[in-house]
């Protein structure tokens, strides 16, 4: 059984997958209090599902891509049973993690990935950062950084040095609660004067079109 919030079907709005038809699996809790959570589920009531009830209201949607969120999916260990069974029906799983929790290191190149945040000093949590995760990323994993000012820049800069990554470089500039990212000219100049030629910025594509 997993303690979810919601199961919908939107449009991938971030991430090297942005743009694709996607089934979202929104898992409730989560050990992190970010100051600018956009998904605080404090307010809002959990229900228990078993993994066959989920993967039916996956299979009713025709969408094969899924996308594990939350709160804080790996908080709930049951998760990899679902991950397991919908990536051996074929389906492309991404798994979305704020970075504060040990994955376990993989011997195989596994066909899901994690798109993992590594916390900027803006969001008050980079306290709860587990770098050693950066080693252990896939070349199709990705790791985000919300990018708010020039002081969490900096930040991801010394991190991405001192703890080198096989995993996809996203630098994604913070948004406003008017949906206008406080950045975007200096962060793209930023990368550019700095040579940072692994480093893609994306913009959080459902909040500019407006959906969900």
């Amino acid at each position: 059984m997993l303690y979810i919030d919601e199961i919908f079907v939107s449009v991938q709005g971030e991430g090297t997958s942005i743009g694709l038809p996607t089934v979202f699996i929104r898992l409730h809790g989560c050990n992190s209090n970010c100051i600018y959570c956009d998904t605080n589920q404090k307010d809002r009531k959990r229900r228990k599902m078993s993994v066959d009830n989920i993967l039916e209201a996956v299979f009713r949607t025709g969408i094969t891509n899924v996308c594990i969120t939350g709160g804080e999916p790996l908080l709930q260990e049951e998760v990899y049973c679902l991950i397991y069974d919908l990536v051996g029906r074929g389906y492309s799983v991404s798994i979305e993690t704020n970075g504060s929790i040990p994955i376990s290191e993989d011997l195989y190149k596994r066909s899901y990935k994690y798109v993992m945040d590594i916390k900027c000093p803006s969001s008050l949590m980079h306290h709860k950062n587990k770098y050693a995760n950066l080693e252990i990323l896939q070349a199709h994993d990705e790791v985000k950084f919300v990018i708010a000012d020039k002081e969490d820049y900096k930040f991801a800069k010394s991190i991405l040095k001192k703890y080198p990554t096989k995993a996809q470089i996203l630098f994604s500039p913070l948004f406003n609660k008017d949906n206008k990212q406080y950045i975007g000219k200096e962060l793209c100049n930023w990368i550019i004067k700095d040579r940072l030629n692994n480093a893609r910025v994306l913009l959080q594509m459902h909040k500019i079109l407006g959906v969900s």
